[in-house]
């Protein structure tokens, strides 16, 4: 043999090897490979995961956002509607009030006017209230001597009456009786 035949040995013997190594070598660089794919896609699931839940979020705090934005515009709607209808409503009672406190100032000044003149009036009948009473009670007491002469002079005026009817009633007797002693008298 020659030595290219020992040689040739080696030669397939040495590419044997060396695939051999060479496929251990991609052996271990496609494990690494596929490890490091396997990684890859959980990393890929895991942002897919953590995408989906901040895309959820996102559209969670959008909502929110909106509804708040909803809520704040409805509030201050509500707000600025119920302070010009508090502000209306306190108007509205202040001029009620101011109203009634000038009613109430001119009740005052003429009840204080009306107090015035009462009290001048109350004082003067107080002044007069004893005088008042002495006379009153004087003419009270003429009122019954009056009273008591009334009834004496109608008693004496009855009398009197049928006293004028029985003289009366006498001299129509009277009257009649000489008319007749006449014609007795004349024959």
């Amino acid at each position: 043999m020659s030595g290219q035949d020992v040689q040739e040995p080696q030669l397939a013997l040495a590419p044997t090897a060396e695939w051999e190594l060479k496929l251990a070598q991609l052996r271990a660089e496609n494990e690494e490979l596929q490890r490091r794919k396997a990684e890859a896609e959980k990393d890929r699931n895991l942002f897919r995961d953590l995408y989906g839940k901040a895309s959820a979020h996102a559209s969670e705090v959008t909502k929110e956002n909106h509804q708040l934005l909803e809520r704040a515009e409805l509030a201050e709607g509500q707000a600025r509607d119920g302070l010009a209808m508090i502000r209306a409503t306190y108007e509205e009672r202040v001029r009620r009030a101011e109203e009634e406190a000038t009613r109430w100032k001119a009740q005052y000044q003429l009840l204080t006017e009306r107090d015035t003149r009462t009290d001048d009036e109350v004082r003067k009948r107080a002044a007069l209230e004893p005088e008042l009473r002495a006379e009153v009670a004087r003419l009270q007491e003429r009122l019954g001597n009056l009273e008591e002469d009334y009834r004496r002079l109608e008693g004496v005026l009855e009398g009197m009456t049928k006293e004028q009817a029985e003289e009366t009633e006498e001299l129509a007797e009277t009257a009649q009786v000489p008319v007749t002693s006449a014609a007795v008298a004349a024959p």
